[in-house]
């Protein structure tokens, strides 16, 4: 474990029952016997996607003829303050000065890309849409797995699927914006793109199709969730062998090296497949011809994210999107942004240039868009799901308390404090996926122990743990148990019974555990600290007033776009739409 000067602070969990804070986090209406995945069976009947070309039956619309989405994944709001003079005056500089903005917080604590797309989409935090990690504990299943595995489908064009493949939206509990819109009507399309299936699914819905790229083939594919094949422009396209084309070529930087603003050396950047960690950067995994490893690692690169923007074109003309007489519905969850910030942190060269890269790309996009579209046709929305932590070891050097907490400590802590409680050696640990702890039942009953008392040593135990700030166990959160703050609000928030562990821990700022705190470099987020939280929130067209409008509730963003769509909320969504970035609508 890195560690910096050691952090031990007592525990954030109070004694005495704090149930009016569930309720003011909306959780009163909510009983422990929630749902986990649902039943095994087809997919639920949805009126199909009208053929592309196809016009539709229904009456024409009166609102825009496309909604695009963008979420850029691991953006901090802080990115367009730090490098807006760097931006192109077509693209993110444009949105903003001519849309409705605002920088948008989210209040939940698990800050991770499912969770944050799962929260865009439907207004709502995890413990009523069941997205509360990106991997779980599958309680029936005994196992750890993706939370969008579905055993049930194949990922088109691939191999066996594995328990750590992203799939479908079975587990998504509640609709969508986009499947609100589906519902409204019928003929209206729904297509997400992304690199990482989990944001393609997720922005797309339970109606929509969602794309994603293979790293097994270099093609963009999807699941049989969604049909039994892809549609004909997309095997078009995959055929056009974009990826295999663009082998060998090196990632350099778009601007001057005296535009970036911090070194390009850090020995606390990761490398990976070859990458390296200073400019320029070959693409070509250390293989003489394109495949799998090639694959993986242009999604950290400029590769991937050209290879994206240009299926979402494609996408746009193969399902004539917004030129049918309804309103249609593009989203993008922009991946590159998050992997490369993995990577190389958020204050990196390249991490820069990943941004300013995606700016230019969405600068193209907007301007091919309004060649088709006339003004008043066209909405953009524009949002990230989460921010990111500097890298630990750099902060460090800053004097800061920060560290990378491995999973091995948090085990043998757990494991050591429940043996010598109970006397019993075993496998008390059934599995770590951060920020839970999942605690091995068939220990407990060997133990004939209170699963109450079992949450609270292992909880005890973990706070010797340096970086480990506070914890709150299954019970507490069950039944309501919690100290009236801001964490026990985020944690709430992000709880979902049937899905969570024994134990949730909180870190320290500057701290983090999971699969990057496994690592000697890079960086990774799911906090609920500010750099975590806060992201941007652009709204741009007809319906919205333009302006800044200060700091906002990132669950405000899917009713807000609701509202300028006329469309009924998302099911489970809590909030509100920001009337002041609205122009008034007529009956």
């Amino acid at each position: 474990m890195t560690r910096g000067k050691g952090l031990r602070i007592s525990s954030l969990v109070a004694c005495g029952a704090a149930l009016a804070l569930l309720v003011s986090a909306g959780f009163s209406g909510v009983s422990a016997a929630l749902p986990g995945r649902p039943a095994p069976g087809p997919k639920p009947a949805v009126a199909p996607l009208a053929k592309p070309g196809q016009k539709p039956t229904a009456a024409t619309t009166t609102g825009p003829k496309l909604v695009l989405l963008i979420v850029a994944d691991q953006f901090r709001a802080d990115n367009l303050t730090r490098w807006g003079h760097l931006l192109s005056e077509g693209g993110l500089k444009r949105l903003m000065k001519d849309g409705a903005r605002a920088i948008g917080r989210y209040g939940q604590q698990n800050t991770y890309t499912g969770p944050g797309h799962a929260l865009i989409a439907t207004g709502s935090y995890g413990y009523l849409n069941g997205i509360t990690q990106n991997k779980f504990w599958n309680r029936q299943g005994g196992r750890a797995e993706s939370m969008l595995y579905d055993g049930n489908v194949k990922i088109i064009g691939e191999k066996e699927l594995s328990l750590e493949d992203d799939s479908s939206p079975r587990n998504l509990i509640g609709s969508t914006v986009f499947d609100e819109l589906r519902f409204a009507n019928k003929e209206s399309k729904v297509v997400s793109v992304s690199l990482k299936a989990r944001g393609a699914i997720l922005l797309g819905g339970h109606t929509g199709q969602a794309y994603w790229f293979s790293d097994q083939t270099g093609e963009m594919t999807t699941s049989t969730f969604y049909g039994p094949d892809t549609a004909e422009w997309v095997k078009r396209w995959n055929g056009g062998k974009l990826a295999d084309k663009l082998f060998g070529k090196v990632w350099d930087r778009l601007l001057p090296e005296s535009a970036y603003t911090t070194l390009d050396a850090s020995p606390h950047e990761a490398d990976l497949k070859g990458l390296g960690r200073v400019f320029p950067h070959p693409t070509n995994a250390k293989q003489q011809a394109p495949g799998p490893g090639y694959y993986e690692s242009i999604n950290y690169t400029p590769t991937g994210l050209e290879i994206q923007m240009d299926f979402a074109r494609a996408a746009i003309e193969g399902e004539q999107l917004g030129q049918r007489g309804v309103t249609d519905a593009l989203a993008i969850s922009v991946s590159g942004t998050d992997l490369a910030g993995h990577l190389f942190g958020p204050y990196s060269h390249e991490y820069q240039d990943m941004v300013l890269r995606f700016d230019r790309a969405v600068e193209k996009l907007l301007q091919d868009l309004e060649r088709k579209f006339k003004p008043g046709e066209l909405v953009v929305a524009f949002t990230a799901d989460h921010g990111a932590a500097p890298i630990p070891e750099e902060a460090m050097q800053k004097s800061l308390l920060a560290g990378r907490i491995r999973k091995g400590i948090v085990k043998d802590t757990v494991q050591k404090a429940l043996s010598q409680f109970y006397s019993i050696q075993g496998e008390w640990v059934a599995a770590l996926e951060d920020p839970s702890v999942y605690i091995s039942p068939k220990m407990i009953a060997q133990a004939k122990a209170d699963p109450a008392q079992v949450e609270e040593v292992a909880g005890r135990a973990v706070l010797e743990i340096p970086g480990v700030i506070g914890y709150y166990t299954r019970t507490q959160l069950m039944r309501g148990w919690v100290p009236p703050t801001d964490v026990s609000t985020a944690v709430v928030r992000s709880y979902f019974p049937s899905r969570g562990g024994e134990l949730v821990l909180v870190m320290a700022p500057f701290y983090f555990w999971g699969k990057y705190g496994e690592k000697e470099q890079g960086t990774s987020h799911g906090s609920f600290y500010r750099y975590d939280t806060e992201v941007p929130m652009v709204f741009w067209g007809q319906p919205f007033n333009g302006g800044e409008y200060g700091v906002i509730d990132q669950v405000d963003f899917a009713a807000t776009l609701a509202h300028a769509l006329r469309l009924t909320p998302p099911a489970a969504c809590v909030g509100r739409p920001v009337m002041m970035m609205l122009k008034p609508r007529t009956p």
